[in-house]
């Protein structure tokens, strides 16, 4: 039966970037978020342009897959060399600045705070700089997760998120269609670990949304079905244990 502590204190916690084509803003980002944690990993998903070198040169651990795999992929292979290098957390943003490097102490904060294995930001409290149809899949999403997985997550797709580390390999476990902050989500949520949420700030629009609402929410659904039938299905469980502060 495999464990996850209530409490685990973190003493290494490292940030994770996925990046494709952010050679006009990776090395701004890195450079703000080693303000706060030395340990910044850049992937970069075969960018054309200079996205490593400038990475690099802001003091970020840069890994150079050679094919392009999507955030997804990304992600999986970064989580995997935090895994493999002893560390305590890890807080994943984004590298083309949508996510405010300045923010990170509020993830550090609130797990010192509520000891949450996964807290998962949220913009909606500036409801009104989301665009409506954006805002009504966010909801429905936040929705659903809540009434069927008993997961409730104000911002389920944003990807501005710290996992503590011994929560990695159920992350890990299992792909899906989805954009890789849906999977994790809900195999965290159907395995019962638990969730909270930090708020964060809404940042300009830099790229296309990755949720093209009519599709992905028949997405969502779709993968959402299959994480719900397996929870009614014998499995490994999850066992929270106490451990002393």
């Amino acid at each position: 039966m495999a464990t996850i502590a209530q409490y685990k204190e973190v003493k290494r916690v490292a940030v994770l970037m996925p990046a494709f084509g952010e050679e006009r803003t990776v090395g701004d980002v890195v450079t703000r978020a080693r303000r706060y944690l030395p340990d910044v990993i850049v992937v970069d998903d075969a960018s054309e342009d200079d996205t490593a070198i400038r990475a690099e040169a802001a003091g970020a651990t840069v890994i150079r897959r050679e094919t392009n795999g999507g955030k997804g992929a990304s992600l999986t292979e970064g989580f995997k060399y935090i895994l493999a290098h002893g560390f305590d957390a890890v807080i994943a943003l984004d590298a083309d600045g949508f996510h405010d490097p300045d923010e990170i102490p509020k993830f550090l904060e609130a797990y010192h705070r509520t000891h949450l294995p996964v807290l998962i930001g949220n913009r909606m409290a500036e409801r009104k700089r989301i665009p409506v149809v954006r805002r009504w899949t966010i909801g429905m999403m936040s929705y659903w997760l809540n009434r069927l997985l008993r997961v409730y997550v104000p911002d389920p797709p944003c990807g501005f998120r710290f996992y503590r580390c011994d929560v990695l390999p159920f992350i890990l476990e299992e792909r899906s269609s989805l954009p890789s902050e849906f999977e994790t989500l809900l195999n965290i949520a159907s395995r019962r670990i638990r969730v909270g949420s930090v708020r964060v700030t809404k940042q300009p629009k830099r790229h296309k949304s990755l949720i093209a609402p009519f599709r992905d929410v028949l997405r969502f659904f779709r993968v959402f079905s299959k994480y719900y039938k397996k929870m009614h299905k014998p499995r490994k469980k999850v066992q929270l244990i106490e451990e002393e502060l």
